[in-house]
């Protein structure tokens, strides 16, 4: 998905500091059929995007496109990329389904990665065959324990927070800037049902919190992927104080994407609905490069409090009263904020101190 940027930056934060690190590391992603008569992009521009993007960031020789279930490969051939499975130590599957006939399964070490807490769970083995991988890793930060309110049944989940390249994304503190944003989609998991429940998406928060920017008196600039025909729900955010951009144009690659929160005053975010009602802990790598740049971020409250240091830097809320109240703490103190925003990151969310660990766990240190 060439124009979703923030999953684009989410693997690209694993090559990075795994690079850092000194791992020989590989981008293996799958492809389906591709038209440009019904889908927007062609093929070609697909994969030469991803050619430029891998020069860029200093693996051009280690990717793998399989395309159509293995009809052609872009970069790695084919045969490059069996023995690569071949001698491979360890596979991170960052949300991906791993078919039982793919090379991939002959990798000793097989971790699946979960970056969507409650939703992996309540689909699980059904849906996203995890019984494939012997490693579960997750950035719900309570997932496995007793604050968790999901069943994990027979797998053993590692929490770890999602890394952060650090010197990809470097501090920008400064007091002129005045954005209040954030980069979501609309439509970000419609939800999952659990023992009866509805655990939503993030649509639904974002109507429990419509009215934060109007009663804060503080704009917050959205860079929405949210469909034209919604425009009902577009006037709801605007006459809200909520100000839509458009996702493709402010943050539709890595490096625009990278601008848009590099010149941001502070990130304020809701959470899907099922992170919250799970209790999961969970919190987004977005947030973490907000923070990484010295960005204070104000982001609904998932249970990862006991996790992670909360009030100064990052802080966490859980109605509108607070959420208005955090805007208002964070722009009185902002500098001290943004120096704990990048403290955080360091200490926290640091690709090289989280893929340590990831590798330590995995029994690869």
């Amino acid at each position: 998905m060439p124009d979703f940027a923030g999953s684009t930056w989410v693997r690209l934060q694993y090559i990075l500091g795994l690079q850092r690190l000194g791992v020989d590391c590989y981008w293996i992603d799958q492809l389906k059929p591709v038209d440009p008569l019904i889908h927007h992009h062609s093929l070609e521009y697909i994969t030469s995007r991803f050619a430029n993007l891998a020069e860029q960031f200093g693996f051009s020789d280690r990717y793998c496109i399989v395309y159509n279930e293995g009809e052609s490969h872009f970069g790695m051939s084919k045969t490059q990329l069996e023995q690569l499975a071949s001698e491979a130590d360890l596979l991170l599957n960052i949300s991906g389904h791993m078919k039982p006939e793919s090379p991939l399964m002959r990798i000793p070490r097989r971790a699946y990665v979960d970056v969507d807490p409650g939703f992996t769970q309540i689909w699980g083995a059904e849906l996203l065959h995890l019984e494939r991988h012997n490693l579960f890793f997750t950035t719900g930060q309570n997932v496995g324990t007793e604050r968790f309110r999901i069943a994990t049944g027979a797998f053993d989940w590692i929490p770890f927070l999602p890394p952060v390249a650090l010197e990809a994304w470097p501090a920008n503190i400064d007091d002129r800037c005045t954005r209040i944003s954030t980069v979501a989609d609309w439509h970000a998991s419609q939800g999952a049902w659990y023992a009866g429940e509805l655990y939503g998406g993030k649509q639904d928060e974002f109507f429990r919190f419509m009215e934060v920017p109007k009663l804060a008196d503080k704009q917050i600039e959205l860079a929405l992927t949210i469909h034209q025909t919604e425009y009902r729900d577009q006037g709801t955010l605007l006459d809200n104080g909520w100000l839509i951009r458009d996702p493709y144009f402010f943050a539709g690659d890595v490096h625009s994407y990278r601008e848009f929160i590099k010149y941001s005053r502070a990130e304020f975010s809701v959470a899907k609905g099922g992170y919250v009602k799970s209790n999961s802990g969970w919190i987004s790598d977005r947030t973490a490069c907000y923070l990484a740049s010295g960005k204070p971020a104000i982001v609904q409250s998932t249970g990862f409090e006991d996790s992670l240091p909360e009030g100064l830097g990052l802080v966490s809320f859980t109605t509108i009263e607070e959420a208005v109240a955090a805007l208002a703490t964070v722009d009185n103190d902002y500098l001290k904020h943004c120096a704990a925003a990048r403290e955080i990151a360091e200490r926290y969310f640091s690709a090289e101190v989280v893929l340590s660990r990831l590798l330590a766990a995995a029994g690869l240190s």
